[in-house]
C-alpha cells in the first residue's frame, strides 16, 4: 500500500503521477479500505507533484468521492483494457436446448451472495436452465448446506475461461451485499465471448447497454425473456462485443497521450530502417543465433519468424544444435558447429566459422540479417561488415551487473539493435540499463496466449486424467551447471511428503546426458503449448521459461541459474516473489526448495497465485519485431 511506503524515491523525479485507483475505497457496510486524503499526501511528499487520480471505473470513482476529499481526478474512467482474443466469434444461437447459465470467479464469500435463497434464486437446483460454475462453489455450499445436485461446478482452475464461456448462453453474476466490484475483470471476459451478461443494477454506469441489470429475484425472468427471444439475445450479444472493442490495449497509449505524459505516435514512432527491395519479390531475412546453454536465441527468433507476413522469406543457421527445429515449421535451415562443439582452438574456429558466414551470406543473400545473442562473434561480425550487409543485434537485456560490458561496445556496427522486453524490467541493474541504442519491445515468447492448449487437451493429449495433481520439473539443459542434486531434492519431498502428485520433468532438445532412471519425463516442444496441463512448476529462469510460465498464468518455483555467464536470472525470481506471482529459491539452499514445495502444493496459495499471474501483461513482442523487420513503425 502506498500509504506504508517508508523510502522517498529520491533518484526518481517526475514531472506527472497518475495513480491508477482499482479498488473501491469504501465496501458496501461504509468499511475504508484505504485513506483518500492519506495516500494523495503521501504520493504528494514521494515525488514532489499532486498526483492525478485514475479510477478504473465510477464504482471506485464515487467511493472515493465518499470519502469527501478533494483529489484530481482524471476526466475519463480508466476501465479495464482487453484485447479482443483472435478466436472471438459471433454468436449464432444458444448452445443447448434450455437456457445455460454460468459464472466464473474465485471461490471466496464475497463472491457469493449472503443468503441461500438469493444464490438459488439466481442459480436453480432445478431442471429449467443448466447451471455451470467455473472456479469452485464452496463458499455457495457453506450457505447452502451443500452443493446442488444439478449444478456443474469446475474447480478454479480446471478450465480455460475462454473454453468454459464458449459453453455458455448467459453470464449471471450477483454477489455478497457488503462487495462493490470495482469493475469486473470476468464480466468483461464474459462479453467479449458473446455471452449475455446480467448484473447487480449499481454496475449500469459501468457498463452501459452491453449488459443487461437485474436484482437476484428477477434475473431468471431476464434469461427466460431473452431465451424465448432469439434476436434480442443476439442483439444483445453484439452490444456486449463491441463495447469489449472500444477497451482495446491500444487505448492507453492514448489516454497517456492525452494527459500529455507520452508524446504522440508521430513524435515518437518505434522504428528501424531497412533496405528497400524491388517490388514483387519477398523479403528475405536470415536468422542466426549463438548457440547458448538452452533454447533461448533459437526459440526467440523462431517466434519472429513465425510471424512474418507472407511477404517475407525467413532462413535460419544457428549454432545451437537444435536447430533442426526449425524444420518443423517449414523454414530452410543450417548447422553451423560451435568451437566447443567441434572441439576448436579459438583462432582455428575464428577462420573456420568466418569462411562459413561468408559462405552463408553469399548463399542466402539476405536483405536483413538478424542475431540474437549476448556474443557477435568476431568471425560473424568480420563477414558481414566485408559485404555492408544490414544487420541487426537481438540484445536482450537483465545482464549481470558484474558481466563484461566489451561486447556492447560492438552495437555500432549494427545498423539497429531490437531489445525483447522483460517483465522484471524495473529488477534490472544491468550494463544495458544505461543504453539509449535500441528499439524496445515487448517480451518475446513463442506462443501467444491463444495458442495454448486448454487444460482437458492439454492433459488428453499428454495422458494426464482431469483430477491429477501434476507439477513440472524444468531445471534446464543441465550443460552449464549441476542439476542433478536439485532433481534429487524435488523427487525426495514428493516420494516422502506428497506422493499422490504426478512429478514430471522435462529434457530439452539441448540437454546433454540420459534421462533419469525410473523418472517420468516429457520432451515436447515448444512446451509452453502445454502449459495449462501443469498445476505448477519448478522452473529455472532463463528467459524463455520465465515468460512462458508467467504469462501462461503457471504458478512456479523459480530456482534461478546463477552459474550463467549473462543472463541475471537471480533477478528475474526475486522480482516474480516480491510481486506475489511465484517463489524464489536459490539453487544452495535446499532446506527453502522443501518448504517452497509445501507452499505450492496448498491448493489456496496456487489460487491465490494464479489469480496474480492472470493480470500479467500478454502483449508479444515477436509480432512487433517481424512488424519492425519489414519496415513498419510501432
Amino acid at each position: 500500500m502506498i500509504e506504508q511506503t517508508p523510502a522517498l524515491f529520491s533518484n526518481i523525479t517526475a514531472d506527472k503521477v497518475v495513480l491508477v485507483a482499482n479498488n473501491a475505497a469504501v465496501d458496501g457496510s461504509g468499511n475504508y479500505h484505504y485513506d483518500v486524503a492519506r495516500v494523495d499526501k503521501k504520493l504528494q511528499a514521494l515525488f514532489g507533484v499532486r498526483p492525478m487520480w485514475a479510477p478504473i471505473g465510477p464504482v471506485v470513482a464515487d467511493t472515493i468521492r465518499q470519502q469527501g476529499i478533494d483529489v484530481n481526478l482524471v476526466d475519463e474512467y480508466w476501465l479495464n483494457l482487453l484485447a479482443m482474443p483472435e478466436a472471438a466469434l459471433e454468436r449464432e444461437g444458444f448452445v443447448s436446448d434450455r437456457p445455460v447459465i454460468g459464472r466464473h470467479s474465485r471461490p471466496q464469500p464475497a463472491k457469493w451472495p449472503a443468503q441461500a435463497e438469493e444464490i438459488l434464486a439466481v442459480y436453480p437446483d432445478d431442471e429449467s436452465v443448466q447451471v455451470e460454475i467455473l472456479g469452485g462453489s464452496s463458499a455457495a455450499a457453506k450457505v447452502l448446506g451443500s452443493t446442488p445436485a444439478s449444478w456443474n461446478v469446475i474447480p478454479f482452475g480446471g478450465e480455460n475461461p475462454r473454453d468454459f464461456l464458449q459453453r455458455i448462453d448467459f453470464w449471471v453474476y450477483f454477489h455478497h451485499h457488503d462487495l462493490r466490484e470495482a469493475f469486473g475483470r470476468a464480466a468483461m471476459e464474459a462479453l467479449a465471448a458473446g455471452a449475455v451478461v446480467i448484473l447487480p443494477e449499481y454496475l449500469r454506469e459501468t457498463y452501459g447497454d452491453a449488459a443487461l441489470y437485474a436484482s437476484p429475484e428477477t434475473a431468471m425472468d431476464v434469461v427466460r425473456a431473452y431465451y424465448d427471444d432469439r434476436a434480442a439475445f443476439l442483439e444483445q450479444s453484439r452490444k456486449g462485443q463491441a463495447f469489449v472493442r472500444k477497451f482495446d490495449p491500444s487505448l492507453h497509449g492514448k489516454r497517456l497521450r492525452d494527459l500529455g505524459i507520452v508524446p504522440t505516435a508521430e513524435e515518437s514512432g518505434r522504428a528501424i530502417r531497412v533496405p528497400k527491395i524491388e517490388m514483387n519479390r519477398k523479403r528475405r531475412i536470415l536468422f542466426v543465433t549463438s548457440n547458448g546453454a538452452g533454447m533461448g536465441h533459437l526459440t526467440r527468433l523462431l517466434s519472429v519468424a513465425t510471424r512474418l507476413p507472407d511477404d517475407a522469406e525467413p532462413v535460419f543457421a544457428s549454432l545451437s544444435s537444435a536447430v533442426d527445429i526449425v524444420g518443423r515449421y517449414g523454414m530452410p535451415y543450417e548447422y553451423i558447429g560451435s568451437r566447443d562443439g567441434l572441439g576448436m582452438e579459438s583462432r582455428t574456429w575464428r577462420r573456420y566459422s568466418r569462411e562459413r558466414f561468408r559462405i552463408l551470406l553469399d548463399e542466402v543473400a539476405p536483405d536483413t540479417l538478424v542475431f540474437d545473442g549476448t556474443w557477435p562473434y568476431p568471425s560473424f561480425r568480420e563477414a558481414f561488415g566485408e559485404r555492408a550487409q544490414h544487420a541487426v543485434w537481438m540484445r536482450r537485456p537483465m545482464w549481470k551487473e558484474d558481466t563484461t560490458t566489451r561486447p556492447l561496445s560492438w552495437a555500432s556496427e549494427f545498423d539497429a539493435v531490437i531489445e525483447p522486453g522483460e517483465l522484471a524490467e524495473s529488477y534490472d541493474a544491468g550494463p544495458t540499463t544505461d543504453l539509449r541504442d535500441a528499439v524496445k519491445i515487448a517480451p518475446i515468447t513463442l506462443l501467444s496466449e491463444n495458442d495454448l492448449l486448454s487444460r482437458s487437451e492439454a492433459r488428453r493429449r499428454l495422458g494426464y486424467n482431469e483430477d491429477d495433481k501434476v507439477v513440472l520439473i524444468t531445471l534446464g539443459a543441465g550443460n552449464i551447471n549441476d542439476i542433478g542434486s536439485l532433481q534429487e531434492t524435488v523427487l525426495g519431498w514428493f516420494a516422502n511428503y506428497a506422493p499422490g502428485w504426478r512429478v514430471v520433468m522435462t529434457k530439452p532438445p539441448i540437454a546433454h546426458g540420459d534421462s533419469l532412471h525410473g523418472v517420468e519425463t516429457l520432451q515436447v516442444y515448444p512446451l509452453a503449448e502445454y502449459t495449462r496441463a501443469f498445476d505448477f512448476a519448478v522452473s529455472a529462469a532463463g528467459y524463455n521459461a520465465f515468460h512462458e510460465w508467467t504469462r501462461g498464468a503457471l504458478p512456479t518455483v523459480w530456482i534461478p541459474n546463477d552459474a550463467t555467464r549473462t543472463d541475471d536470472q537471480v533477478a528475474r525470481a526475486r522480482w516474480a516473489a516480491d510481486q506475489g506471482l511465484g517463489l524464489h529459491v536459490p539453487d544452495d539452499q535446499p532446506q527453502l526448495l522443501e518448504m517452497a514445495l509445501a507452499k505450492m502444493t496448498d491448493s489456496a496459495n496456487l489460487i491465490d497465485m494464479h489469480e496474480r499471474l492472470a493480470g500479467i501483461s500478454k502483449t508479444n513482442g515477436g509480432a512487433q519485431a517481424a512488424a519492425l523487420l519489414m519496415g513498419e513503425t510501432l
